[in-house]
């Protein structure tokens, strides 16, 4: 009995070691989330985070933002969040990265989160919608020169990290803005949207572009709606129940952060984006890092391969990924910082390692 016991404590010890191991930035884990958010990721964002407004690239709207600022930052990260987002869903990512030395900077994007929306009719305020993608590029633009650049000392280097639409958005500011961040990491980037309705992504972007016209504040699709507070969607998005509770806990709680299904004008936009931030690929100076998840289904993976090979072919650079391609974390669903520690863990610490090296 007692070598038994010996063996088992061996064990323990032996797989603890190894996954203290893989995960070198002490990230929190699955089964300490609800302990960990509760006792330390909530009152840090409640002592740490200041909530504001700026004056949107047209100054049309004032966009909400959250900062989080370290004491002797080795550097600031720009979040650029997705579509339906809101910087309240971030938490956890945002105390990541100031634990490990970073201030932390993001916006909401117009029409969603807690920004205002585009639609006058209070009856429309979850329909995700933009007039043109450019409008989300150039308010990340006002957003550093008006907010991030005047509160950061001259030598401190800037990282900007995108996610889904905000990888996009990300991938168009480095190919119009090429100077102001040291690198980037692109999270599952929406280099083309999943705008499938028809036979192809591709056929239902060509419906979209050439149709958009018809009614371009309708819902795009046959199943675009209103939100609604479901778990139903979890297994496209993440395997973690815990994270993906909290996101719902997130949009119960504040409820004016809620959106919808896109309108036709934004899956027009989204699908007429995806041709520069390809074709202008070279554009692209600062160091990249792609993520792809292995199970994506809110994303064309392919437009994600295919940037990184024009991104290659145009200036040498890679996306850090093998071959150059982009860092692919296998099976991973489409949100990788809400997603199971096997995929959340790897992702964040390649990310994390990235931006130290620059």
């Amino acid at each position: 009995m007692r070598n038994f016991v010996a063996l088992v404590v061996l064990v323990f010890s032996t797989v603890g070691f190894c996954f203290a191991a893989d995960n070198p930035y002490g990230l929190i884990l699955q089964n300490e989330f609800a302990k960990r958010y509760k006792s330390e990721v909530e009152p840090y964002w409640s002592s740490n985070a200041t909530v504001s407004t700026f004056a949107s690239a047209d100054d049309r709207l004032q966009l909400s933002y959250a900062k989080l600022l370290t004491p002797k930052a080795k550097g600031v990260v720009v979040i650029s969040n997705g579509r339906t987002e809101t910087y309240l869903k971030y938490k956890e990512l945002a105390f990541d990265l100031a634990r490990t030395g970073y201030s932390v900077y993001i916006h909401d994007h117009r029409g969603q989160g807690m920004s205002p929306r585009l639609q006058p009719d209070p009856g429309e305020h979850d329909k995700g919608h933009v007039d043109q993608f450019d409008d989300y590029v150039e308010d990340m633009r006002a957003f550093v020169l008006k907010v991030v650049r005047p509160e950061q000392p001259p030598q401190v280097k800037f990282f900007l990290l995108g996610h889904s639409m905000g990888g996009g958005i990300a991938t168009r500011y480095l190919q119009k803005y090429p100077d102001t961040f040291a690198a980037a990491a692109l999270s599952s980037p929406m280099l083309e949207p999943n705008a499938k309705i028809f036979v192809s992504a591709q056929s239902s972007c060509w419906w979209f572009k050439n149709t958009s016209w018809l009614c371009p504040t309708c819902y795009a699709g046959f199943l675009s709606k209103p939100y609604q507070q479901t778990a139903g969607t979890k297994k496209d998005y993440t395997h973690s129940d815990e994270r993906w509770e909290e996101v719902l806990r997130v949009f119960a709680t504040n409820p004016s952060a809620k959106l919808g299904g896109p309108t036709r004008r934004w899956a027009a936009e989204a699908c007429a984006s995806s041709n520069p931030m390809l074709e202008q690929a070279g554009d692209v100076r600062t160091p990249v890092l792609l993520l792809q998840a292995g199970d994506d289904q809110a994303v064309v993976p392919d437009a994600q391969n295919a940037f990184c090979e024009k991104l290659k072919a145009a200036t040498g650079k890679t996306c850090n990924g093998p071959g150059g391609g982009p860092l692919k974390i296998p099976d991973a669903a489409h949100e990788l910082f809400i997603e199971a520690d096997q995929y959340r863990v790897p992702a964040l610490t390649a990310i994390l390692d990235f931006f130290s090296k620059h």
